[in-house]
C-alpha cells in the first residue's frame, strides 16, 4: 500500500497506453482528412436514421475543423475556451473520439501486444496507419504496476482507500482508470460481494477537473453508461454536455477539493501531463504545493532543457528556494518508468 498522501495529476498521456489519444493526437485526428471526419461519416452510414438529422451538423463540423486547423493552436481545450460559440461542436467531437477510443481500449497483456505490433508500423515511413487512429497505444502499463503495488494477499485483502493516501486529479474525460480498477478488483476478489467492492472503490478519490463523459454503473447505478456502449446521438450529446472547458471549470466547486488534496500532499506525480499554464493555473499550481512535498513528473517527447525549464518554473512558484524539496521532471520518461523510479 501507499503510506504517504500521494496525488497523481493525470494528463492525456496517462491514458495513451490503453488506446486513448494524447492532446496532440486528438488535434491530428480532427485536422487530417483520414481521421475524425472520415470515421464520423462511416458512423453516419451505419446509423442511417441519423443521417438526415445530422446534415446540418456536418456543415458545423467542417467549419469547426477548418477554424481549429487554421488557428494553429495545439490545445482544443484552449481553442474552445477562446471560441465559446464553437465549444458545443468541439465537445461533441471530443465525445465521439473518446467513445471511439473506449471501444478499442484494452488493458494488460492485450494492450502490450497491440503496442508491440504498432511499434513496427511507427518505424516504417511507408505505413500511414497512424492517420487511421491505430497508433494511440504508447507508454508502459502504469495502471497494472500501481494496482499491483496496492494489492495484498488473501480474500480479505481488498484495498482500503479510506485513509486518503491515494488520490487522482485527472484532466481527462475518459473512464479507463475507473474501469480498470473495477474490472481488476471484481475478477480478483470473486468471493467478495459486489457491494463491498463498490464501497472500496468509492473511497478512492478520482476527480475529473474538466468532467467525465459518463458515470459507470458502480459510480451511479441509477444513471450510468456501460463501458464500450453502443454509440448513438443521445449518448454523444449527453457526453458532450458533461465536458467542460477551462474557464467554465473555474466555476466548479470540485476544484476546491482538488486544491485541498494538493495542499495536503506528501508527494505529487504528474503523469502524461503537459504543464500548460492554463491547467496549472486552474488548480493553483504550483503555489498550493506544500514546501516539503516531493514532486515528480513525466515530460514525454520534451528535450532536457524544456524539462529543466518546467522544474525551474515549479520551484520558483513555490516560494523560497531554501525551504522546498526540489522537483524532478524527467524528459522522455513515460508514466510507468517514473513510478518505477520514484514511487516508494
Amino acid at each position: 500500500m501507499i503510506n504517504k498522501k500521494t496525488v497523481f495529476v493525470l494528463g492525456a498521456g496517462a491514458s495513451c497506453p490503453y488506446g486513448y489519444p494524447s492532446g496532440a493526437r486528438l488535434r491530428e485526428l480532427i485536422c487530417f482528412n483520414g481521421g475524425f471526419l472520415q470515421n464520423y461519416k462511416e458512423y453516419l452510414q451505419s446509423n442511417k436514421s441519423v443521417i438526415t438529422k445530422n446534415e446540418n451538423k456536418l456543415g458545423d463540423l467542417n467549419q469547426f475543423i477548418k477554424t481549429f486547423k487554421d488557428a494553429n493552436i495545439k490545445s482544443i481545450d484552449v481553442f474552445m475556451a477562446d471560441n465559446p460559440k464553437l465549444a458545443p461542436i468541439g465537445k461533441y467531437i471530443i465525445a465521439y473520439e473518446i467513445f471511439r477510443a473506449e471501444h478499442r481500449s484494452c488493458f494488460g497483456e492485450e494492450a502490450e501486444r497491440i503496442q508491440e505490433r504498432l511499434e513496427d508500423l511507427r518505424q516504417d515511413p511507408n505505413r500511414k496507419e497512424y492517420l487511421r487512429g491505430t497508433a494511440d497505444f504508447q507508454g508502459g502499463d502504469w495502471y497494472f504496476y500501481l494496482y499491483n503495488r496496492l494489492i495484498g494477499v488473501g480474500k480479505d485483502a481488498l484495498p482500503d482507500f479510506s485513509d486518503g493516501n491515494l488520490a487522482f486529479i485527472t484532466f481527462n474525460y475518459d473512464r479507463s482508470l475507473e474501469q480498470f480498477f473495477y474490472k481488476s478488483l471484481r475478477n480478483l476478489f470473486t468471493e467478495v460481494s459486489e457491494d463491498r467492492i463498490v464501497q472500496s472503490l468509492k473511497q478512492l478519490k478520482i476527480l475529473h477537473v474538466y468532467g467525465q463523459i459518463a458515470p459507470l454503473k458502480w459510480q451511479n447505478p441509477s444513471d450510468y453508461v456501460d463501458y464500450k456502449p453502443k454509440t448513438d446521438e443521445s449518448l454523444l450529446q449527453r457526453a458532450a454536455n458533461n465536458i467542460r472547458t477551462i474557464y467554465e471549470e473555474k466555476q466548479n466547486p470540485e476544484l476546491i477539493a482538488a486544491q485541498n488534496l494538493l495542499k495536503q500532499s506528501d508527494e505529487i506525480f504528474f503523469l502524461g501531463f503537459g504543464y500548460a499554464p492554463e491547467n496549472m493555473e486552474v488548480l493553483g499550481l504550483p503555489g498550493v504545493i506544500p514546501p516539503k512535498c516531493l514532486i515528480y513528473g513525466t515530460a514525454f517527447n520534451l528535450i532536457k532543457e524544456e524539462a529543466e525549464r518546467i522544474e525551474t518554473a515549479i520551484n520558483h512558484g513555490r516560494g523560497q528556494a531554501y525551504n522546498i524539496r526540489p522537483t524532478k521532471i524527467e524528459s522522455n520518461v513515460d508514466c510507468l518508468m517514473l513510478l518505477r523510479r520514484y514511487l516508494r
